[in-house]
């Protein structure tokens, strides 16, 4: 029950980072760094060099690792939850864009954008 809990809350957060998420790829330089939701400024997600990226809110901290799977595609993998380990190795997987400072991820036909944090 515990489980089903927490990945509800992952898949909401998910959900709430594609409304108001999520990626990186080893290879993909242009997406490491820090970025904020454009319309929910609590909403962030970091991407860093080792393959690694933190995501989050006022209510918590997702971390997962990221590769680039596709064209302009990446699939996050599920880490931890609010600091402890997750089993299962969720993943969710992105379309993304970079223009500029600006980050569009989209999953389900459904566009969320970001800003660099400079």
């Amino acid at each position: 029950m515990k489980k089903g809990w927490i990945l509800s809350g992952f898949l909401v957060l998910l959900l709430a980072i594609v409304i108001v998420p999520l990626t990186a790829c080893g290879g993909t330089s242009d997406l490491v760094g820090n970025w904020q939701n454009v319309e929910r400024v609590q909403v962030y997600i970091k991407f860093f060099s080792d393959g690694t990226a933190v995501m989050g809110d006022e209510t918590g901290q997702f971390t997962c690792t990221y590769e680039e799977t596709g064209d302009k595609e990446i699939t996050l993998t599920l880490t931890s939850i609010h600091g402890e380990t997750a089993g299962g190795g969720q993943q969710v997987v992105f379309k993304y864009s970079i223009s500029g400072d600006e980050l569009t991820l989209i999953t389900g036909n459904v566009p969320v954008t970001f800003t660099r944090v400079k």
